[in-house]
Parts: C-alpha cells; structure tokens; sequence
C-alpha cells in the first residue's frame, strides 16, 4: 500500500509520467505475492489451511499472518520469515525507479524526504509504514479530522481497504479524498447503517468496471451487468458493513444494516459530512461514498 501512495505521490508531483507509473504498478503486480501463496510455497501450511483462514476474514477483521497464527497453522517464526520475503519482493518495485532510469538516486531520496515531510513521518514512522500497517496509514495519509465523524470515517476506510485487498485485487491506487455535497452515478450500490449513529455507503462506477470488480470478488465468470452482478457489489458492500458493526460492538456502539440498494443513472444530493473516496484498480476508478446521512436520490 505505501509503494501505490508513494508512486501516486511521485506522479501527482509529476516526477513519474502515467505510462511509468503504470509500469511499476504491473511490475508489483507481477511479483508480489500473497501471505497464504507464500505460506504454501514454503510448506507452512496447505491450501486448505490458506482457504480456512480467508473464510474466518469473512468473520474476523484479523490480518492472515495473526489469524493464522490464532488458528495454529502458523507460529511467529514461520511469519516473521514470510513476511520477510513478502517485503523483499516489494523493494524490488523501487529498485526499479532507479534501474529504469526513472530518477536518480539524489532525486528519489530528495523525493522520499519531501514525502516524508509533506506527511509528518519520521524515519522511524516510514519504516513502521512499510511493514504495511494499515490503520496508521489510513491515519497519516487521509485527513478526515473537518468532520464531527472523523474518527468512524477513518475506521471505516481502514477497513474497506482491507477488505478490498482481501476479497477483491491488491493491485489499486487510492487517491485524494474529497468532500461532496452532491453526487452523480451511473450506477451506485448502497447501505444505510443506523443505530447509536447512521451511516450512508455506496459503492459507484461505470458498467464495465462494476462488472470486473463482481468477477473477482465472487471469482466467477461474470460477462453481463444482470441482477446477480448487482447482487454481488451489495454483498460485498454488506460484507464489509457486517464487520464494520461488529467491530463498533466491541466498543459497546450498537448498529443494526439495513437491505442494499441498487440505483442507476441519478444524483445524491443532502449529503452529510460526505466525501468521495476514489480508488483506481487496473480495470478502472471506483468510487466509494461516506455519508452521516441518508441523501435524496433525484
């Protein structure tokens, strides 16, 4: 996840043109691999083991290596090692910057400690980063702190990402939040949550990437934007929302989903304290919506 927000970073600051983004982000597509791969590879574990662990994320907001470990299928020395060769595969991305002649060493390192500034991170905090710790990159790097629901939003975000990474594609760039009033779809999933406070969500994008998103969350062969395909994206919205109040449970916060909806071709409008969260994967931009409050749809 650093590497994507460092390479975004680089582009935004027009250090990277598009096409070498896009050839270091297949570049990490292509060799980074995941924790349950790698615990295979290695012999720690069996692919049963690998399946049993990602049915209990369905459940649990537990990283695999933790959960696994929680499981007995893996003990800390056995991660320590995967976790190692998980991170020297990802070096090789920004070894790559310099190898392609992208920048030069001197301007790589004046970049990174700009984006160290720009953030507020230390050497300390970067290397903590790199062990790819979600929630405090969520904290570093998306600033929610205008609204009364900062906190929840960032919770919130955290987990989303997580799960994206889990059930769906790792291979993403999240960009720059935005605060909205207002909203145009062409095709929304969405999910109220309500009780000790209320939520609104929607999952948004164009016909063709809502598909590809449907095919790797249910990893079937999806070919048309039917009913099922609809029915997917609300699931996976409903997926992440039922771990979302279970979590707030645990913090004696009580909330209750409402059904999801679909809708097509319209516009949000009386958003509250809502912001547009884009995420760019390799088939296309969807965006996610965060509402206090319920909107009108027109």
């Amino acid at each position: 996840m650093l590497t994507q927000l460092f390479s975004n970073y680089l582009l935004n600051e027009k250090l990277l043109k598009p096409e070498q983004l896009k050839n270091l982000l297949d570049l990490q597509k292509s060799i980074h691999v995941r924790l349950g791969e790698l615990a295979v590879n290695s012999g720690f574990m069996t692919k049963d083991n690998v399946d049993e662990v990602h049915k209990t994320q369905y459940r649990i907001d537990k990283k695999f290596g933790e959960l696994s470990i929680d499981m007995s299928l893996l003990n800390e020395e056995q991660l320590e090692l995967l976790l190692f060769e998980q991170e020297s595969k990802d070096m090789l991305v920004r070894q790559a910057i310099l190898d392609k002649n992208y920048m030069t060493l001197t301007e790589f390192e004046q970049a990174l400690d700009n984006y160290k500034m720009s953030y507020s991170i230390s050497n300390e905090d970067f290397n903590f980063l790199i062990n790819e710790n979600l929630d405090e990159i969520i904290y570093k790097f998306y600033n929610f702190d205008s609204c009364s629901y900062g906190a929840i939003y960032k919770k919130y975000f955290s987990l989303l990402l997580k799960n994206i990474i889990r059930f769906v594609d790792s291979d993403f760039r999240p960009i720059e939040i935005m605060p909205i009033d207002e909203y145009e779809f062409n095709y929304i999933a969405s999910q109220k949550i309500n009780g000790d406070f209320e939520l609104y969500i929607c999952i948004s994008a164009d016909q063709k990437t809502l598909l590809e998103f449907a095919k790797r969350y249910t990893e079937e062969n999806l070919d048309e934007n039917d009913g099922y395909t609809q029915e997917s994206i609300g699931e996976f919205l409903n997926l992440v929302n039922g771990i979302f109040i279970v979590n707030m449970s645990e913090n004696n916060t009580e909330l209750q989903l409402n059904p999801q909806e679909m809708h097509s071709k319209g516009v949000l409008t009386n958003l509250t304290e809502a912001y547009r969260i884009p995420i760019v994967f390799s088939f296309g931009k969807v965006d996610f919506i965060i509402s206090k409050s319920t909107p009108i749809i027109e």
